[in-house]
């Protein structure tokens, strides 16, 4: 079975991925262990900045 791909860091804030798996590859890679193992990806927010131009 196919490996997911590893994320780049110094890669922009938005992921994108390809898949070439189909639904069932995919649930059968999500194993108890491996969804015991998991750890979520930290989640970077933009700064909050002006809002858009002309609305005051």
């Amino acid at each position: 079975m196919q490996q997911p791909p590893e994320p780049h860091p110094d890669e922009g804030s938005v992921s994108h991925v390809d898949l070439d798996q189909s639904p069932e590859e995919v649930l059968e890679y999500w194993t108890e262990e491996r969804m015991a193992e998991a750890k979520p990806r930290e989640l970077k927010l933009p700064e909050p900045g002006p809002g858009p131009a002309g609305q005051d």
